[in-house]
């Protein structure tokens, strides 16, 4: 089947069954992604709901959850971030026999479209696993569905931090953060650790059972991770470039054999994590949703792309914390480590700006176009996809 513009406007079953059939994928980001085009694609113009319609959906939602008497307090908006709308609640419930007052909790829910269309139960499972392993909010409830909330939605612990250091300065949803050197001393080795830690956990068979479990010793890993986003590019784009076509075919003719399989965050940078600034210590590790089992050279691949360069008297550093590509690899392994092989390495580099191209110029313009709450703040991010073309073609030509 041929794509068009209207197939995107308005999809047929038919070529959504094409591009599940193209790009097979793991079940529950097939799920994701095809509901998505069968029930969201059409509504437009959409709008936050009231604060009193969020409450009043609130209160029955968690009639369903909480055992005993309770009280919802000061719900408000919480802003920050270019996927989710999320708003702050304080609660009066009781949990495992104790009862609690006023304890603060972050209520997190899908608009119609956002930047990037993700599964709150698999949130929900990797929040819940990974919170055993480093610091992350506690997970509460879920509304898989959006039955009880009117979207998907999940409800966790507040976890109390920063982003950023007080007297530096950043870009939208933490982009372009950079850290002083008092700040670097204390920050880059508990960021280092929790990276570590998070690869190094072992994954029982009967965890996580909303993610596929890649099999070792094949490429099944990186074959699901270039479906999903080829997926994603072929569902939003508006245009099609050839430094898409070449991209995809570049990954999947050097797709690397997995090694070992990890837990993936998937978006493990700079305003996705919450330190105490007195001492340094990550307090929380934020947004999951895009994480899965995999290959543990993506996260550190993805923050070694351009796109989370910052500067300090003109000289580059990434995820404003490291020097060098160097000076990462040599603190993720004296922090205890994997190996780490350098062509897998430049593999995922390629992957990841892939990904950074296709939520640009592809995701945040779809969802931009009336579909969320953050329309300005996609399109101003979307413009950034050309120099992510720029850095893509560099890549295919050093590597290919």
């Amino acid at each position: 089947m041929i794509d068009t513009p209207a197939l995107r406007e308005r999809p047929t079953e038919d070529w959504i069954a094409s591009l599940r059939q193209r790009f097979p994928t793991e079940p529950a980001v097939d799920q994701t992604l095809t509901e998505k085009l069968m029930r969201r694609r059409e509504r437009k113009h959409y709008s936050s709901p009231p604060l009193e319609i969020v409450g009043e959906r609130l209160n029955r939602f968690l009639e369903t959850q909480v055992e005993g008497p309770f009280t919802v307090r000061n719900l408000r908006p919480l802003t920050g971030g270019a996927s989710k709308e999320q708003f702050l609640f304080d609660l009066d419930w009781s949990h495992d026999g104790e009862r609690r007052q006023r304890e603060t909790m972050v209520l997190r829910c899908e608009p119609a479209a956002s930047i990037v269309q993700t599964s709150r139960r698999r949130e929900f499972e990797l929040m819940q696993f990974g919170g055993t392993i480093i610091p992350a909010p506690p997970v509460y409830f879920i509304d898989e569905d959006g039955s009880q909330m009117g979207t998907p939605s999940l409800v966790s612990g507040f976890v109390r931090g920063v982003t950023k250091p007080s007297k530096v300065s950043s870009n939208v949803s933490g982009i372009g953060t950079h850290f002083t050197q008092e700040y670097r001393e204390g920050l880059a080795p508990d960021y280092v650790r929790c990276m570590v830690e998070l690869h190094r956990a072992t994954v029982p068979a009967d965890a996580l059972p909303s993610f596929v479990h890649p099999r070792e010793g094949t490429t099944e890993a990186a074959d699901l991770a270039v479906n999903w986003w080829s997926r994603t590019w072929a569902e939003d784009l508006y245009e099609d470039t050839p430094i898409a076509v070449l991209t995809q075919e570049w990954l999947r003719g050097n797709a690397p054999i997995l090694d070992r399989l990890s837990v993936v965050h998937g978006d493990f940078r700079t305003g996705n994590f919450l330190f105490d600034e007195a001492t340094g210590e990550i307090t929380a590790v934020l947004d999951w949703e895009l994480g899965y089992l995999g290959d543990r050279h993506a996260d550190l691949a993805y923050i070694l792309t351009d796109f989370y360069v910052t500067r300090e008297d003109g000289k580059p550093f990434h995820c404003g914390m490291f020097e060098s590509e160097a000076q990462l690899l040599d603190a993720y392994a004296a922090a205890g480590g994997l190996p780490i092989d350098p062509q897998k390495l430049a593999w995922h580099k390629v992957l990841s700006t892939w990904k950074q191209f296709v939520l640009s110029l592809g995701c945040a313009l779809r969802a931009g176009d009336g579909q969320t709450h953050q329309d300005v703040l996609l399109s101003f991010l979307a413009a950034g996809g050309y120099t992510i073309s720029e850095a893509l073609r560099r890549l295919l030509e050093k590597h290919g």
